[in-house]
């Protein structure tokens, strides 16, 4: 057993109606409270979107956005990165991992080589905390401008929502087929 394997062994047990309640209070909580209460603080009345938030953008698009939130603004920024930011990729990680997993344990088999997709979203939490290294960098550099970081937080920002999409696309669909092979069975047991 390999240590990819453990991991994904250790989410499927964890995954239970508890615990994935658990998480997605504090996502919510994070998300309609904590993040908002930062986002007033860092963006002027109707200023730039923070860079978190955007798929992609250009060196010039991030640059002009710190330069918009101003001294303060980019230090509240520089402090939702270092504090709520720092915990809440692992709070939505973990709770897209262990939805998948709640799903994916009723339909694949235990050592079904597949089962360890239910880790998908561990690759959205790597590039998030990847971006916000690298925005963390822009800000504690600036005015000072460094291109190259600017693109590559960029790339590491698309890639980070893209796994997002993937990790969500595969709780969706588990969900379905699970859902899906409930009524089936359901249907061919009280027809048979």
């Amino acid at each position: 057993m390999n240590f990819i394997t453990t991991i994904s062994d250790w989410a499927y047990r964890q995954a239970n109606p508890r615990n994935i309640l658990i998480l997605l209070l504090l996502v919510l909580f994070m998300t309609f409270f904590v993040f908002p209460r930062y986002k007033a603080q860092i963006v002027p009345d109707e200023g730039p979107c923070i860079l978190d938030l955007r798929f992609g953008f250009s060196a010039d698009q991030a640059y002009d956005a710190l330069d918009a939130f101003g001294e303060k603004g980019r230090t509240v920024y520089l402090e939702m990165l270092l504090v709520a930011d720092a915990v809440y990729p692992l709070m939505y990680g973990l709770l897209l991992i262990f939805l998948a997993s709640f799903f994916l344990k009723r339909i694949l088999k235990p050592g079904n080589e597949f089962r360890v997709i239910n880790l998908l979203a561990v690759d959205a939490v790597i590039f998030d905390f990847l971006e916000n290294t690298g925005i963390g960098f822009m800000i504690r550099q600036f005015p000072h401008r460094i291109d190259f970081v600017a693109g590559l937080t960029s790339v590491f920002n698309m890639l980070k929502w893209i796994m997002v999409g993937l990790a969500v696309l595969l709780v969706l669909v588990s969900m379905g087929v699970y859902i899906f092979k409930r009524r089936y069975l359901w249907i061919y047991s009280t027809n048979h």
